[in-house]
Formats: C-alpha cells, structure tokens, sequence
C-alpha cells in the first residue's frame, strides 16, 4: 500500500493529480495506494508530525512556502518519502535535483509523464521474493540478495549477503522460479546474479562475495556485455 500526499493550493490541479492517481491504480492493479490532499503547507506539513507517506506530489508555488522549502521541511522529518514536483515553472530543477526528486512535472502535466514518474516509485519499491524449504521450515528470501546458487549433487547451495541454505531441487526448477533477466546460468552447475558480479576477466569470474567462477569458453565478451548491462 503507497500512501500518497498531494499538496496544491490549486483545487482543481489538485483534483487533476488525484484522478491520474486513480487512471494509474485501474491500470496497474497490483498497486495500491491511498490518498490524502492538502491546501496548504502547514496542513500537510502537520499530517507528516503524525504519519509519513511514501509519495508526495507537490506544486511549486504554494501559499507563503514553494514546493521547495516544503521539500526542504518534509526531508528533516523524513528522508524515505518519495518527492514529485508538479509546477507551471521549470525555474526550480536544480532545486529539485539537490533534494533528489524523484520527477519534475511541467503542468498541464501529460498522463504518459505522470505514469512515469509513479512507475520510478513503485519500481524502485518492488521486492519479489523466493520461497523454499529448508530442513522442514520454509524460507522467503528477496531475489535481489541472492549472489549465486550452486548445485551440489542432489542438492542445491543458495548464497545470500548473509547467509547460505540447501535445497533438494533442480537448477532448471529455480532458474524458472528466479524470472529476473539478470540470473545466468554457467553451464549446468552454477547460477549467478549479474547484478552482484564484482568483476570478470576472460578466465574467472568474481561475485561479491569473493566466490570465483570459471568463465566458460567462448563466452567472456556475451557475459561480460551482461554484466555491464545490469551495473546500472
């Protein structure tokens, strides 16, 4: 559930955030969201002594305050929520970027930008998870943790950042459950996370962890594409 804040001193801009809002929940709808409208900077800077949100869609021009001194304000309190700006004036965007917003929406604001800028939130909020069984107690560990899986006879090895579990399963079992483009299997053994390579070269492989792999041959150049490919 992302708990959305929309300050505009402007009823009907106002109005016009909160019905994207609604055009971008009936379009995804795994999301779900609740939101809270304030007129005014002390208004909403009163709710945020009570309770954070996830996301705050603020105009620029608001009251006695802009949008950006009540960025400025919203950040001493919380440092986690996610700050859209949505103003008539592209004069603030180095503001902006120094309080790292996470868009700056130029009013009449197009629906294709707005569902952007909420796309960059709820992306960056996603976590999907793998669930198995590990000495009679399931495990539910986030993908993104994952360093690599290793099979070891019946048996299959998966590394975390902080921790290792044996599994009785197959390597072509959890390379279906693990959909994410950035998990390569090297040959029929062996399981990796691109995005937790610390570096290759044309022979070995090096994880995070310090755990080397062999590259296998004639694969250096594709592999090494890939992991430039998920580095950023």
């Amino acid at each position: 559930m992302y708990k959305i804040a929309i300050c505009d001193d402007e009823k009907s801009s106002a109005a016009d955030a909160a019905e994207l809002l609604e055009k971008y929940r009936q379009t995804h709808y795994k999301v779900e969201m609740s939101v809270d409208i304030f007129y005014t900077s002390l208004d909403l800077l009163g709710a945020i002594e009570k309770e954070s949100y996830d996301i705050y869609l603020l105009d620029i021009y608001i009251d006695k305050m802009n949008g950006i001194e009540i960025a400025e304000a919203i950040r001493k309190i919380d440092e986690n929520g996610q700050i859209i700006f949505m103003t008539s004036s592209n004069a603030f965007y180095k503001e902006a970027f120094r309080i790292h917003a996470v868009h700056y929406l130029e009013k009449p604001i197009l629906e294709e930008d707005f569902f952007d800028a909420i796309d960059r939130v709820c992306a960056k909020e996603e976590v999907r998870f793998l669930s198995f069984r590990e000495s009679g107690q399931v495990h539910k560990i986030p993908v993104d943790e994952i360093l690599y899986i290793e099979s070891e006879d019946h048996y299959k090895r998966i590394v975390t950042e902080a921790d290792s579990f044996f599994v009785r399963n197959t390597m072509q079992n959890l390379l279906q459950d693990l959909k994410e483009e950035y998990f390569h299997a090297l040959g029929m053994k062996t399981i990796i996370n691109l995005k937790r390579v610390l570096r290759i070269n044309k022979d070995v492989i090096t994880m995070e962890d310090g755990a080397t792999f062999s590259v296998p041959r004639g694969t250096y150049r594709q592999l090494s594409e890939l992991i430039l490919k998920f580095s950023f």
